[in-house]
């Protein structure tokens, strides 16, 4: 188990809160954030349903992202389909676009993964029309293994192992 909050210098990483929900559902609504996407027709409230039992499983789940006391995102891990690896993703406030906290708070969470789990790899899938997400991806040390078909849009598909 990952242990939480994980402080990075700008960020508090932790669980979501059941009364943020409706913070959930505004970041996941933002039209400029929901276009990349693909929650399967889940509501917050499943998702945050969905992020407890994959942490009661695995150890690791997507939690909240405060700046300043301030939730402007999440990041962390689901699993990835294909392989059973944990898949790292992001999603923050375009208010906050542009300043380094995707690439801050997901760097936190592979170290940590790597840090206080067996995992030795993880993966992420970027929607290929996500330009921010693709050079964040890069940024924090993931390699792009190739692309993938996807429901919506084809995905890079990028991936990590443990240094």
């Amino acid at each position: 188990m990952i242990p939480l909050p994980i402080h990075t210098e700008r960020l508090e990483i932790r669980r979501w809160e059941d009364d943020e929900v409706e913070v959930l559902d505004g970041l996941l609504r933002e039209p400029e954030v929901a276009r990349y996407l693909t929650l399967h027709g889940r509501t917050a409230r499943e998702l945050l349903d969905v992020y407890r039992t994959t942490e009661s499983e695995h150890g690791f789940s997507f939690w909240a992202l405060h700046e300043r006391g301030s939730i402007v995102g999440e990041a962390g891990f689901g699993i990835h389909d294909e392989s059973g690896a944990p898949e790292l993703g992001w999603a923050l406030a375009p208010r906050v676009w542009g300043h380094g906290l995707a690439a801050e708070g997901a760097r936190a969470c592979l170290d940590a993964l790597f840090d206080h789990t067996p995992n030795d790899r993880a993966v992420a899938l970027v929607d290929k029309r996500n330009e921010r997400s693709l050079r964040t991806a890069q940024r924090i040390g993931m390699r792009r293994v190739g692309e993938v078909e996807h429901p919506v849009h084809p995905h890079v598909l990028f991936e990590v192992t443990r240094r």
